[in-house]
C-alpha cells in the first residue's frame, strides 16, 4: 500500500499540475486584452503557427527598421519578400528540426529550467496567403512601429549571430531572454502582440492560445 501512495500521488498530482496549467491558459483565452484602435489599420502582418509554436512575419517593403542592414547574412541582396521572426529554447531549436526529432529530456529541461534562447529568422520571396496555418492581422502603422521594436528588442543590445538554421534561408541569432514553462516561444508572440494593442490574451503558452485570442 505505501508503495502505491508514493507512485500514485506523485503521478496525480503531475497529472492535475498540468490540467491547471492548461485550464488557466484556456480561461484566459476568454478574458483577452483588448485592443481599442482607432486609426487606419492600413497594414498586414501574419501569425504563422502549427500545434506547437508561432512566429511573426511581415512584409520588408512595409517595415519601419532597415532588416538589410540588421541581418546582413540573412538578407544580403534582399529588399523585398517577407521575414518570419520565432523565438525559443536554443537547444530545442539547434536539436529539433522537425517535431518528431524533439527529445523528451529536453522539453522536460527547456520547461522546468531556465534555459538560454535565440531567435530564429527565415526569409521568404513570397508567402502561400490561403495556407491554414497562417492568420492575417490587420495592423495600423503605429502597431507595426510597436510590433518591430518588440522584436528587435528580443535581440539584445543588437543582432548576434548565433548559428546556421535549417537550409539556405533561415539563420539563428542570440536573444538576450529566458526560456521556461512560464515564458515559452507562444507568450513571446502574445506579448509582442499586446504590447502593439492587440487584442490578445494576457499569457500564451500554447500556440492555440494565441490565434484563438485573436479577434
Amino acid at each position: 500500500m505505501k508503495t502505491f501512495k508514493y507512485i500514485f500521488y506523485p503521478i496525480l498530482g503531475v497529472i492535475l499540475t498540468i490540467l491547471l496549467y492548461i485550464s488557466i491558459a484556456y480561461t484566459l483565452t476568454l478574458f483577452p486584452h483588448k485592443g481599442k484602435i482607432t486609426e487606419n489599420k492600413n497594414q498586414t502582418i501574419y501569425i504563422y503557427h502549427n500545434t506547437m509554436h508561432s512566429d511573426i512575419i511581415i512584409n520588408l517593403e512595409n517595415s519601419n527598421y532597415n532588416w538589410q542592414k540588421l541581418l546582413p547574412k540573412l538578407l544580403k541582396n534582399r529588399d523585398r519578400g517577407y521575414i518570419s521572426f520565432g523565438w525559443g529554447d536554443k537547444e530545442t531549436y539547434l536539436n529539433t528540426p522537425s517535431w518528431s526529432d524533439l527529445k523528451i529530456s529536453t522539453a522536460l529541461k527547456a520547461l522546468f529550467t531556465n534555459t538560454p534562447s535565440l531567435i530564429h529568422t527565415s526569409y521568404y520571396y513570397n508567402i502561400n496567403k490561403n495556407n491554414k496555418k497562417l492568420k492575417k492581422i490587420e495592423v495600423t502603422k503605429e502597431q507595426h512601429k510597436l510590433i518591430e521594436k518588440k522584436i528587435l528588442d528580443s535581440f539584445g543590445q543588437k543582432p548576434i549571430f548565433a548559428h546556421s538554421g535549417y537550409g539556405r534561408y533561415d539563420i539563428f541569432y542570440n536573444s538576450p531572454y529566458i526560456y521556461n514553462l512560464i515564458n515559452t516561444c507562444n507568450t513571446w508572440t502574445g506579448n509582442t502582440l499586446r504590447e502593439a494593442n492587440i487584442t490578445m490574451s494576457y499569457w500564451t503558452p500554447f500556440s492555440w492560445c494565441v490565434v484563438n485570442s485573436l479577434p
